[in-house]
């Protein structure tokens, strides 16, 4: 892997043979981050001072674009190294907080451009996603994140997340990618995870000013036998059917990684999160088809 430092102007810089890297991608949930060290020189010094932004490439494909965080670097009897370190472009939309607003017909021009473009990332692929304008508030003390995440999910129902090249794909959460994934032959460490934890078995929401409620229900974990209930307050204006769609919101949220499967893979850049992989021959018993809900890529 290679690696290219830019200051604010866009001048990038080659860095150095690298010593070892880290790379994670996730569907932003935490930052997708990384972390690479190479041999360092005095001259190096205001470049690496003005370094802001930071690409990543595997065989001529970027596998990273991201903003700079930290700079670290050392000197001891062994020599002189240096460390950078930070995380993907979701950065610019976690690190500022949103003012608070209740917007009356918001629609996904309108978020983008507020919450998304005004905070500096210009590189979005939403490709035929609309959706018609919606009354939606942003609390105070939210982050840029929260509120396109919010909105993207609840009323567009969309999973956001960003490529590794750093655009913001508002696809559903499916890359469109697939790969055969099996169990029996070049694959290393298995981990299955079941975690019931924090899942919902039922939702009711409540209306305390119209006096009104409604229970969605997770009859698929109801029939493993769990029991974990929620209770949610909704504002005045909302309606039955966003009161419906709220508890089922949450459900859906709850049980995401309610089934993980882990693997080691020998290969580089093996996979992203929104690819889906076919998984047959697992040790574990585990098969079908998963999707990529994370992905790690080292090196030394």
């Amino acid at each position: 892997m290679e690696g290219r430092v830019y200051d604010a102007a866009g001048q990038g810089w080659d860095l150095p043979v690298l010593l070892r890297w880290d790379v994670s991608h996730g569907f932003c949930s935490p930052c997708d981050c990384f972390e690479v060290e190479f041999l360092y020189e005095p001259e190096m010094l205001e470049t690496l001072r003005a370094a802001c932004r930071f690409s990543a490439f595997h065989e001529g494909q970027t596998v990273f674009r991201g903003v700079v965080d930290e700079v670290e670097l050392s000197a001891d009897d062994s020599g002189r190294s240096a460390v950078v370190r930070g995380r993907g472009m979701q950065a610019l939309l976690l690190d500022s907080e949103a003012e608070s607003a209740d917007y009356s017909g918001a629609d996904l021009d309108f978020i983008l451009q507020r919450h998304v473009r005004a905070p500096g990332v210009a590189e979005i692929e939403r490709g035929a996603l609309a959706g018609s304008a919606a009354a939606f508030s942003v609390s105070s003390g939210e982050s840029h994140w929260s509120v396109l995440s919010r909105f993207a999910e609840f009323c567009l129902g969309v999973r956001p997340r960003f490529s590794p090249e750093g655009v913001l794909v508002l696809d559903g959460g499916d890359s469109g990618r697939r790969f055969q994934l099996d169990g029996a032959a070049g694959v290393g460490a298995q981990r299955l995870t079941i975690d019931r934890y924090g899942v919902l078995s039922a939702a009711v929401v409540k209306n305390r000013v119209l006096r009104t409620s409604v229970t969605v229900e997770n009859e698929a974990f109801q029939a493993l036998g769990g029991q974990c209930v929620r209770v949610l307050n909704v504002p005045r204006h909302t309606g039955f059917d966003a009161m419906r769609h709220t508890g089922a919101y949450r459900i859906a949220k709850s049980r995401e990684e309610f089934f993980r499967l882990r693997v080691e893979l020998p290969g580089l850049f093996a996979a992203f999160p929104g690819d889906r992989a076919a998984v047959t021959g697992s040790s574990l018993g585990v098969s079908g088809e998963m999707l990529v809900w994370s992905s790690r890529c080292f090196a030394d």
